[in-house]
C-alpha cells in the first residue's frame, strides 16, 4: 500500500481512495459471506466449552443474583428465581447436561428461555454474545459428543471466524424443554 504523506499528514485524496477500496472490499466480502438464511445465536459458556441458544426461545440473560433451593428436586434442578416478578424454575444446563460443574454460582447468569412447552432459566457460566450462523454451516452432530445427541440441533466448525469457537455445538431449546424429566410429578402424601 503506497501512501503519498504531505508534511507528515496524510492527503485527503489518498485517504477517500483507502476508504473506497475498504467500502469495496467491505461489500464484496459481504456478498460472499451472504449463504442465505441465518440462525441468530447466544453463545454461553459452561465450563470450557461454548455452546449456542437459539436467540428466539431468549427471553432475558442477567447475572445470577440468588437461587432459592427447592427441597427433593433433581441435583440439576438449583432451584427458583424471580425474574422481574415472575418465578422461573432453574435447571442447571451443565448439570442437565452431564457436563462437570464449573461454577458454583459466583459470576454465573441466567438465561430465561421460552417455548410453548415451558418457561424456565438456565444457568451458564458466562453469556459471550449473540451471532448469526449461516444456516448452511450447521451440520448434523455425530454420536462423539459428550452431551445428549436429542437435545444438539446442529454443530458448526469454524477455522476462519473469530467471533466464533473452532467448535460449536447449537443444543436444541424446543428438544430440551419438551424432555420429560423438566416436568416433575411429586406429591405431598
Amino acid at each position: 500500500m503506497d501512501i503519498q504523506w504531505m508534511n507528515d499528514e496524510i492527503t485527503t485524496e489518498v485517504l477517500e481512495q483507502t476508504w473506497a477500496r475498504r467500502a469495496a472490499m467491505l461489500a464484496e466480502q459481504e456478498a460472499v459471506d451472504d449463504g442465505g438464511e441465518r440462525l441468530p445465536v447466544v453463545l454461553v459458556r459452561l465450563g470450557q466449552e461454548v455452546y449456542g441458544l437459539e436467540a428466539q426461545y431468549v427471553f432475558d440473560a442477567r447475572p445470577l443474583e440468588r437461587i432459592t433451593p427447592v427441597p427433593r428436586a433433581p441435583g440439576w434442578m438449583a432451584g427458583v428465581v424471580n425474574v422481574r416478578g415472575r418465578i422461573y424454575p432453574v435447571l442447571d444446563l451443565a448439570g442437565f447436561l452431564g457436563l462437570p460443574a464449573a461454577s458454583n454460582g459466583a459470576g454465573a447468569y441466567l438465561v430465561v428461555v421460552q417455548s410453548e412447552a415451558l418457561e424456565l432459566a438456565l444457568k451458564v457460566d458466562d453469556v459471550l454474545s449473540v451471532v448469526a450462523l449461516p444456516v448452511n454451516r450447521i451440520r448434523e452432530a455425530g454420536e462423539t459428543l459428550n452431551i445428549p445427541v436429542a437435545v444438539v440441533r446442529g454443530m458448526v466448525q469454524s477455522d476462519e471466524d473469530a467471533d466464533l469457537p473452532p467448535f460449536l455445538i447449537i443444543l436444541d431449546l424446543l428438544q430440551l424443554l419438551r424432555d420429560p424429566q423438566l416436568i416433575i410429578h411429586e406429591e405431598l402424601v
